[in-house]
């Protein structure tokens, strides 16, 4: 199952990436005399509501998941490792501080205060990027800062701070490579968690209306999922492989990380 859902992963990858290449059709571009079409061979997965070739946006669909989905994930954790990493380092006033920021963080709901967030910031694909974002570093940061402090008393750290080096530098040089590899186990189940997130404010109108987006593809097909099924089936079955195959990967750096 591991190499089937990296194989799964790679293909949905690649097809994000070449999606202007391999396209068939506009994603955007409406016929409304075909609207409602079912699968043909000039639209293999049918057309919309408003004659678009649901194939196309799709495929560009999938590169906006992956797109933020790992951009989430890349700002999430270096902020949280940032953060973290230099609180749990230097201790005292300023640990306690970032501590209770953390909690109070913690308190919300992620998904709420996302889409909090990118309600008021209005719908745009940056916005739901920044609402993930805001949300999604709190973990990282705690995570980093519970090794750190964990570390910042072995003998090792203790030597390099007694040979004059920088608490920034000690941070990026000695601690932080004895963290990386956990810190990657959490980015890589992160990954599938900010792509079903994305997919959720999308669902709700949140992103950008002029992105193809897996979210908005179902919100707009839920109320004719009974006269058109495969406007719902392929965006939502594309949206499931891609979640469980990065939980799967995820879960499986994980166990090999315990090991």
């Amino acid at each position: 199952m591991r190499r089937g859902s990296v194989a799964i992963m790679l293909l949905l990858l690649c097809a994000g990436l070449s999606a202007p290449l391999i396209s068939p059709h506009d994603p955007h571009k409406q016929v409304l005399r075909l609207a409602f079409e079912g699968p043909t061979l000039s639209s293999p997965l049918g057309r919309d509501e408003l004659g678009r070739d649901v194939l196309s946006r799709v495929l560009y669909g999938i590169r906006t998941s992956m797109l933020i989905g790992f951009t989430v994930v890349a700002v999430s954790l270096l902020i949280g490792v940032l953060l973290g990493g230099l609180t749990g380092y230097a201790g005292g006033y300023a640990d306690h501080l970032f501590s209770r920021v953390i909690d109070v963080m913690m308190a919300f709901p992620g998904m709420l205060l996302s889409i909090g967030i990118a309600g008021v910031m209005g719908p745009s694909t940056v916005n739901v990027v920044i609402a993930l974002c805001v949300s999604g570093w709190v973990g990282y940061a705690r995570y980093t800062r519970g090794m750190v402090m964990s570390l910042r008393q072995r003998d090792f750290i203790l030597s390099a701070r007694a040979s004059g080096k920088s608490s920034i530098r000690i941070v990026l040089t000695d601690i932080l490579p004895n963290v990386l590899e956990p810190l990657l186990v959490e980015a890589s189940l992160g990954i599938g968690v900010a792509i079903i997130s994305e997919a959720s404010l999308s669902f709700l109108g949140l992103s950008s209306p002029t992105t193809p987006s897996l979210g908005r593809m179902l919100a707009e097909a839920i109320s004719v999922m009974n006269v058109s099924p495969w406007m719902v089936l392929f965006p939502g079955l594309t949206l499931t492989i891609m979640v469980l195959s990065f939980n799967d990967i995820g879960e499986a750096v994980r166990k090999r990380y315990e090991r």
